[in-house]
């Protein structure tokens, strides 16, 4: 990706990392949180200049590349839905959280660069919706174990842990682990579906450095899967070796996918 537009992907990156941060801070009741964010959503869609220099960054990207606000302002309703939801009855449930919180991120991505025709463009977003969804998965599988035991926040689907008959909250418990990877294991197989989605779709990008880039990611994602499949993410925290990422970016620079 060129560093023109490395400069627009950052600006988002940063906004995402301070409203993320917002939603997590311990120190920050609720309702000052939904009231942080809320001004952050009003100055976003009015494009106003305030002192936080992270959005006006953001919003001065989105002049220079007439990419919608309708992104970010998605990613800051899944902050605000951090804030106040912290389990999920379903697959459905949790894929529309992602929805907000992941494949804004790919879409932003994606109209940096020139459109195709309309159906073409259409499948490529919804090729990146489910990359992207599947790489948050794949996140909230890495932090389960933090996510419950310093926000009270569990991901995975609770009709999941039922099936095994063991209780969400549970789910660290020395007798309930087989049935936590059985649940795991199942969230993955729905990771494995959302991948083979995406690599019927992402072929049909024909830019060169963002097809590149596409593919580096959707490698990457492919072999977290498999390394979270074959772990147990509560024994220790599980991610790519520098050998795996390197091994993902050739890969995927070569156009294999």
């Amino acid at each position: 990706i060129s560093k023109k537009k490395r400069k627009h992907i950052k600006n988002l990156y940063f906004f995402a990392r301070a409203s993320d941060d917002i939603a997590d801070n311990k120190k920050i009741d609720s309702n000052n949180k939904k009231k942080i964010l809320r001004e952050f959503d009003k100055m976003l869609n009015d494009r106003r200049i305030k002192s936080y220099g992270f959005i006006n960054d953001l919003n001065e990207s989105l002049i220079e590349t007439k990419v919608s606000k309708i992104y970010p302002r998605k990613l800051l309703q899944a902050f605000l839905q951090d804030v106040k939801k912290n389990r999920y009855s379903n697959w459905v449930e949790l894929i529309n959280y992602c929805d907000h919180s992941a494949s804004p991120i790919g879409r932003f991505v994606v109209d940096l660069y020139d459109k195709e025709d309309a159906v073409t463009q259409e499948k490529i977003y919804e090729g990146c919706d489910d990359l992207c969804n599947a790489l948050q998965i794949l996140n909230h599988i890495q932090d389960c174990k933090d996510d419950f035991l310093e926000l009270n926040r569990i991901y995975i689907p609770e009709d999941y842990f039922y099936l095994e008959k063991i209780k969400p909250e549970e789910f660290m418990h020395v007798e309930n682990r087989k049935k936590f990877l059985n649940v795991k294991n199942k969230c993955l197989l729905g990771v494995e579906k959302l991948l083979k989605s995406t690599k019927e779709k992402i072929i049909l990008i024909k830019n060169p450095s963002l097809k590149k880039e596409t593919y580096v990611i959707y490698n990457i994602a492919k072999k977290l899967t498999k390394i979270l499949m074959t772990n147990d993410p509560i024994k220790k925290k599980l991610k790519l070796s520098r050998i795996d990422l390197i091994f993902c970016f050739f890969k995927g620079i070569i156009g294999r996918l």
